[in-house]
């Protein structure tokens, strides 16, 4: 038994992204390593939703940041491409690996982006929702538990997506036996995974285990160094398995509504989203909800979800598709996938989740409710 240390209580932070609350019930994660665990409610949306709003404590109209990219053709650093002609396939996608390799030199975005299967003329007319880094103090428009930490002196250190996840899960070891106070670690793997072969694939469950495994060897190396360590495990959403496949984007050319002059359409994995004059809008409202796939959102249910815009950047209108069914293709991609994420709160599959070893702190219900969480405890222990 190690003798006591007089370094700081050390607070370890990880962020896994798209671990659901039935997920993790599913495979018994960390059930006796963290014993005090509950689900999570989110945000509508993506991670370009979810991670800001869980970082910040404030919902999507609040922070600024809904879907990975907003209308807005007079800030588009891409605005030079909406005067392309039409290309080629092979020449589009040179071009469009050239205008990756410009804006990564360019370091106009400095969080996650990617330009996926987007129109490149279509693309000259939006901008990227979230140009900051969220992970980094500043990175965003409200202030995160991060920019807390900073300004109150806080030691802390985080590893992200921009490094291997090994990596980083070897780094943090490491760093149990420094002066850090907060030790945070973000890790995107168990999302691609689960995109790739669902829920339930045992794939799923060795991710899952060897998460935990990183976690106990977390405690185990503050045990040998006689530190005191809280540790919290939560994700920003959880996700859904793909049941039904929707061309979205078909059915809308079909009906020749999107081609009429000023309407603009925009077709994630799980929403389509509009700008248009009220009479399409009319018309498209109609035609999208008679389809069975899901519904169009009315403005008072944006506003109670935290995702109504007054400027309309994210749209005039928008349609949720029905959990389970998925778009394709989208302008996030043209393959289908196993598992999504983006639908309605509601979903049970949407939730997140949240463990910890801490006796007796709050379990919180929403990821709104974890900046003041993370905030109150590292402060507690400081």
């Amino acid at each position: 038994m190690s003798e006591k240390t007089n370094k700081p209580h050390l607070t370890i932070i990880i962020l896994v992204d798209a671990l659901g609350w039935d997920v993790a019930q599913e495979f018994g994660f960390c059930r006796d390593l963290l014993p005090r665990s509950g689900p999570l409610d989110t945000v509508l949306g993506y991670s370009s939703a979810a991670i800001p709003s869980l970082l910040s404590g404030t919902s999507p109209s609040m922070h600024g940041a809904w879907a990975m990219y907003r209308y807005a053709p007079s800030e588009s650093p891409y605005k030079l491409l909406r005067y392309l002609p039409e290309l080629p396939h092979p020449m589009e996608w040179r071009l469009r690996a050239l205008t990756r390799r410009f804006m990564a030199w360019r370091k106009t975005v400095k969080g996650y982006h990617d330009l996926y299967e987007i129109p490149l003329k279509l693309l000259g007319h939006f901008d990227v929702a979230q140009r900051g880094d969220p992970y980094t103090p500043g990175g965003m428009s409200k202030e995160t538990f991060i920019d807390h930490f900073a300004t109150a002196g806080i030691r802390f250190v985080s590893w992200t997506y921009r490094t291997p996840e090994t990596d980083n899960f070897e780094a943090l070891s490491e760093a149990v036996d420094s002066d850090s106070q907060v030790l945070f670690l973000y890790t995107a793997e168990l999302d691609a995974l689960m995109h790739r072969l669902g829920t339930h694939h045992t794939d799923v469950g060795e991710k899952l285990r060897y998460y935990e495994s990183r976690v106990r060897g977390a405690l185990e190396a503050a045990s040998r160094v006689g530190r005191e360590v809280t540790v919290f495990v939560f994700s920003d959403h959880g996700m859904t398995n793909v049941k039904k496949i929707i061309d979205l984007k078909a059915k809308v050319d079909d009906w020749g509504v999107a081609k009429r002059r000023d309407t603009v359409a925009f077709y994630d994995s799980t929403m389509g989203r509009f700008w248009c004059d009220p009479l399409v809008r009319a018309e498209l409202t109609e035609r999208l909800n008679a389809t069975g796939w899901g519904r169009v959102l009315s403005d008072s249910e944006l506003e109670e979800l935290g995702c109504r815009f007054e400027d309309h950047s994210y749209g005039d209108l928008i349609f949720l598709a029905d959990p389970g069914n998925l778009i394709v293709p989208s302008f996030m991609g043209k393959e289908p996938l196993a598992a999504m994420h983006g639908y309605h709160p509601n979903d049970s599959h949407s939730r997140g989740c949240f463990f910890t070893n801490h006796a007796s702190c709050p379990l919180p219900e929403s990821i709104l409710d974890i900046k003041d969480a993370m905030v109150e405890h590292v402060m507690e222990n400081s």
